[in-house]
């Protein structure tokens, strides 16, 4: 800041005609150690060095004998268009030469859902996400610095526009997902130690974040990995089943009772406690859609022969 006022001040001394020959040398000196920034266009660093430095020097510095009146008029005009040129690109650069570069701020998008709630939201690229209950998205509205980067908690549907320039990558509790252009499916909830990747077209690939892991998934395949021991398992999924909830429908195919419990407590926003855990692992099958949440807890509790207590959204599982 304090060069950009100094430049200004002289600019005008020289416009003027009042410049001091101790001030046209330190506008010289100034130059000769000028750091010109690694970013820059080498073309327009040529140009530079090449003829507005000299020209600005020469300018400065003219011949002792050639200061008459009349001369000082010329070198007043012609070293005021050239530092007119130099403030020009000086003051104009995003930042000066010598100064670290400054990035872009990234402006992010932050969408997230209740349980209960799931949204579709189509991205600046063109690709769409479905986000899932109790779920939370966050990635820059525009995309830049050639990938695509998003960062999920929860669940999601990802349909990915091609674009071979630019990565689209997924970072969920730990897990980094990579693609070009395919669909698949992520659950990875913060509160839960097994996180799951399916593929519905296309590739993808999965990798632990500092594990050495790395799974390639295509399409019908998951991988279900496990955080607590770093553990993962890559096999065929069913799909219709993987897939179901993004078109309203939840479908449990011998699953534990209390895996069914955490996914009714986002899918209907209520709170659900097993008291009795000789039942928590029974496992139960039922598919369910637009169900109100009383008729599908009657179809498990005769299914499961156990009792349930509804009180507001707290729902009570005993045997």
């Amino acid at each position: 800041m304090k060069d950009d006022n100094k430049l200004r001040e002289l600019y005008q001394k020289v416009m003027e005609g009042t410049a001091s020959p101790d001030e046209e040398a330190l506008v010289a000196r100034w130059l000769d150690q000028l750091k010109i920034d690694d970013e820059m266009d080498e073309q327009t660093v040529d140009e530079w060095q090449g003829r507005s430095m000299a020209d600005l020097r020469k300018a400065i510095t003219p011949p002792v004998a050639a200061r008459s009146r009349t001369s000082r008029l010329i070198w007043t005009s012609s070293a005021a268009a050239v530092l007119l040129c130099f403030l020009t690109w000086w003051l104009a650069s995003p930042h000066k030469p010598g100064e670290p570069a400054v990035a872009p701020e990234v402006i992010y998008a932050t969408h997230s859902t209740i349980g209960g709630q799931r949204k579709l939201l189509t991205l600046a690229d063109g690709s769409r996400v479905w986000l899932g209950n109790a779920s939370s998205i966050r990635y820059p509205k525009d995309f830049q610095h050639g990938k695509r980067e998003l960062f999920l908690e929860g669940q999601a549907f990802f349909e990915v526009k091609p674009d071979k320039n630019k990565p689209f990558w997924v970072h969920a509790n730990g897990l980094d997902i990579k693609v070009l252009g395919t669909s698949f499916n992520v659950k990875s909830y913060g509160d839960e130690t097994m996180q799951t990747v399916t593929v519905a077209t296309g590739k993808v690939s999965v990798n632990p974040a500092q594990d050495g892991q790395e799974w390639m998934l295509e399409k019908g395949e998951q991988v279900i990995y496990h955080s607590a021991d770093k553990t993962g398992i890559k096999q065929m999924a069913d799909l219709s089943v993987a897939l179901s909830w993004k078109n309203g429908v939840l479908i449990f195919r011998n699953e534990p009772l209390e895996e069914i419990a955490e996914q009714l407590e986002r899918w209907y926003g209520v709170s659900i406690e097993i008291t009795s855990p000789s039942i928590a692992n029974k496992q139960l099958s039922l598919s369910i859609k637009d169900e109100p949440l009383q008729r599908v807890l009657k179809m498990l509790s005769l299914a499961g022969d156990f009792r349930v207590e509804i009180r507001g959204s707290r729902v009570t599982i005993c045997k």
